[in-house]
């Protein structure tokens, strides 16, 4: 099979062909119609057409987060796309790099953290020393910040 035309680097940033695609309309429908399989591999569905997308690390970055407690207790996340939605912790990970991750849109895409929205988060941990570990409590609940 031949390498995907389409590629998004590190940083969230789309190319064609080896030239970055910056047209924000662009984006945005590559946004709006991006799918991931069960194997992790990325593709844009267009009816019945799919082009595979090769992708270094994630599509979504997560640029910002903030505590908020209205209705109740929660992160509020904004991505790389300009959605924001609540953060899910119990879908965070941390990888043995120590790269801050977390499932967004559903449940559907990993999103890789900033370091300034990971700070924002981490600055409201606290740590278990029975259990060796970092943690943020939320509405009760506890969520470890720990490396998978």
């Amino acid at each position: 099979m031949d390498r995907p035309v389409i590629k998004v680097d590190r940083e969230g940033r789309w190319y064609y062909r080896g030239s970055e695609i910056v047209r924000r309309e662009v984006l945005e429908v590559f946004w709006r119609v991006l799918e991931r399989d069960q194997e992790g591999r990325y593709y844009l569905k267009m009816g019945d057409e799919q082009e595979p997308v090769e992708v270094e690390d994630t599509v979504f970055l997560v640029q910002w987060a903030e505590l908020r407690d209205e209705p109740e207790e929660h992160f509020q996340i904004r991505l790389n796309d300009g959605t924001e939605e609540r953060l899910d912790l119990s879908t965070f990970w941390i990888d043995e790099r120590g790269v801050p991750y977390c499932l967004v849109k559903s449940g559907r895409f990993p999103a890789r953290f900033l370091h300034l929205p990971f700070y924002q988060v981490a600055q409201h941990a606290s740590f278990d020393q029975e259990r060796g570990e970092y943690f943020v409590e939320l509405n009760g609940r506890r969520f470890p910040l720990g490396r998978s």
